[in-house]
């Protein structure tokens, strides 16, 4: 009977991961909206349409459930490059620091898996059911975390507000870059062109962070932080 049970939830992972396999292919590659649950359901060889619903109920706790697969192994690797920079006793420098983020992913841009990603997460980024950089700000993952504290310690010396939104400019641009790289013909075979590009990412990441704050941002920043505390209240307010 126990060997039977287990056979069935072997089964029973496997059509789930041919669904999240299948769902991260097809959504990468047309969009969160343009994909039903039923070509998602027939790429994953599932003759029972109902196989979708029965493991995720819909098609954004499907969205949900390869986000925080895939970022559960991604943070598990960043967790790691931090403990080692730990354990060498050196601190890193915010280039450093801005590659952490990003290099789990890096790793992976010679797999189908890595390019399969992220062109599903660029078009999850997209779909205003879901605020990607707010996810990942302060959440369940301990290393983005980590990632977080040292980039708000780096970059404490601009208004809270331009932080704030640079740090959020930084994701959306790496994973609309990245996104982009995937469509090279050679993207995953050319080592040389990769790393370039890669390591001219985190460049341009640095360089957008470290900007200077110039006048007009200054004097836009006023009003937009009184708009902001209105919104802000008024949500309040009808909360109450």
């Amino acid at each position: 009977m126990s060997e039977a049970r287990s056979k069935a939830g072997n089964r029973s992972s496997d059509t789930r991961e041919r669904l999240i396999v299948a769902a991260e292919q097809l959504f990468g590659e047309r969009g969160i909206h343009a994909v039903t649950l039923k070509e998602i359901n027939a790429a994953a060889g599932q003759r029972n349409e109902s196989a979708l619903h029965y493991h995720f109920g819909s098609k954004k706790a499907l969205i949900g459930s390869i986000l925080r697969q895939r970022a559960d192994v991604l943070d598990t690797r960043r967790s790691q490059l931090l403990d080692d920079l730990a354990a060498s006793g050196e601190k890193p420098d915010l280039r450093g620091v801005v590659k952490i983020a990003f290099q789990p992913i890096f790793e992976l841009l010679h797999t189908r898996d890595g390019v399969r990603f992220a062109r599903f997460v660029a078009q999850v980024l997209g779909d205003p059911q879901f605020d990607l950089p707010r996810m990942t700000v302060w959440g369940r993952y301990d290393g983005l975390t980590r990632v977080n504290i040292l980039l708000a310690d780096y970059l404490n010396d601009l208004p809270p507000e331009v932080a704030e939104q640079r740090q959020r400019f930084m994701l959306e641009m790496a994973i609309s870059a990245l996104a982009i790289w995937t469509r090279r013909h050679d993207a995953l075979k050319d080592v040389a062109a990769r790393e370039f590009f890669t390591a001219n990412l985190v460049d341009g990441l640095l360089g957008m962070l470290t900007a200077p704050v110039s006048a007009e941002t200054e004097a836009a920043l006023t009003p937009a932080v009184k708009s902001r505390g209105r919104k802000t209240d008024e949500r309040k307010a009808r909360a109450d």
